[in-house]
């Protein structure tokens, strides 16, 4: 419930706000760099702010923002959190998810919550 209502939020912010909103079926917008990036399944060259779908995110770079998807989240960079079931990236701040993969993490791999080691500096 508390996803549907983030899910709620973000597009409600980004319809009131007039920002580039992206919608995706199937990873079809591998091209492009929206502000918000909503589908089933997604896929963007760059995401300014978040990333929200059903099935799996896969954009290799989220900016200022989250990447939130129910079973699986991939990127190199994600500046604030990732979540889902697993979720995999290079260097992502905040990771919750059943299964968490980060490079940068305190430990690679970590199940729940992963933090970045550059939030203990």
């Amino acid at each position: 419930m508390k996803k549907l209502v983030a899910v709620a939020a973000i597009a409600l912010a980004a319809v009131s706000a007039k920002a580039d909103v992206a919608w995706d079926w199937w990873f079809m917008n591998g091209t492009k760099t929206p502000v918000v990036h909503l589908g089933i399944a997604c896929k963007a060259l760059t995401v300014k702010a978040a990333e929200v779908s059903l099935v799996a995110n896969m954009t290799p770079v989220v900016r200022n923002g989250a990447q939130v998807s129910l079973f699986f989240n991939k990127a190199e960079t994600v500046s604030w959190v990732q979540g889902a079931l697993v979720n995999t990236a290079s260097s992502a701040k905040v990771q919750v998810g059943l299964l968490n993969f980060n490079k940068n993490g305190f430990l690679p791999f970590f199940p729940f919550v992963n933090l970045d080691k550059s939030l203990f500096d």
